[in-house]
């Protein structure tokens, strides 16, 4: 599914200019994604929404076109959205080793985790194949319980951009759910149902996430994670993510150090 535009269609071994005024989100419709969206639409001309499903318990895609094309009518069609399996990848990064995994890290936490490095290797092929140069999220501080949306997760997710010459960021880590909950109201946005501290109906929902948080969404306990061993986690599956993206590549006919030197050269060079 895509809306908004369509995605560069590149001769085998070509490799795209590069786009400064624009930049990629990951996006789900939730209020900390739809505020991040918003802010970007401030700063580029072109903000590429990118929603991934895994096959594993992920359902409701409808409610993020809807919200894409609610964005779209407010801000001048400055989204592209592309919904894209993660399916294959998450099988290499995870699913195929997940029992090895629970055992070596001794927590549930490594599934949310695997998915959310497999959105992040994902979301960097994409901007390498587009000629983009900045990817961002909407991680949140107040929903930092989220192990994947530590600052730890964050930082480490952070080089894994960099070395693929990609500046990654998450615009509104420091701004208040409450806040951000005020701007979409503003904009005549959907808000969906509040329950608790938590609106629903308005993005995916991923039923294994669901089930490992709810000790936190009912009772307030939250989920306590070891940083060693999830910064451990998160280097070993960025390495094959790295690993993964290369063949990717490869597949169609594009070196990662000769794409990744020429990308250098252009950002270097003045506009």
């Amino acid at each position: 599914m895509s809306i908004g535009g369509e995605q560069r269609r590149l001769a085998a071994g070509e490799a795209p200019g590069l786009r400064h005024r624009e930049i990629a989100l990951m996006f789900s419709g939730g209020v900390d994604s739809t505020a991040t969206a918003v802010q970007l639409a401030q700063s580029y001309d072109k903000v590429h929404l990118l929603t991934y499903a895994n096959g594993y318990g992920h359902y409701g895609f409808n409610r993020t076109a809807r919200r894409v094309r609610e964005l779209n009518r407010k801000l001048d069609n400055r989204f592209v959205f592309q919904l894209i399996s993660t399916h294959e990848h998450f099988n290499r990064m995870l699913v195929d080793s997940v029992s090895k995994d629970y055992g070596a890290y001794g927590s549930a936490f490594v599934w949310c985790m695997g998915c959310k490095l497999t959105m992040h290797l994902r979301s960097a092929l994409y901007c390498l194949e587009n000629g983009l140069v900045f990817m961002s999220d909407g991680s949140n501080s107040d929903t930092s319980e989220m192990v994947e949306q530590s600052l730890l997760s964050l930082s480490l997710i952070r080089f894994f951009y960099e070395d693929h010459g990609i500046e990654f960021g998450a615009p509104v880590y420091e701004v208040s759910r409450e806040e951000s909950r005020r701007l979409i109201e503003e904009m005549g946005l959907r808000l969906g149902v509040q329950i608790m501290d938590r609106q629903v109906a308005i993005q995916p929902t991923c039923i294994a996430g669901e089930l490992y948080y709810m000790p936190y969404l009912l009772l307030n306990k939250r989920v306590k994670h070891e940083e060693a061993r999830v910064g451990e986690f998160i280097r070993t599956k960025t390495r094959l993510a790295g690993e993964l993206l290369q063949q990717q590549l490869q597949e169609r006919g594009l070196k990662l150090d000769e794409l990744l030197k020429q990308r250098r050269a252009e950002l270097s060079s003045p506009e």
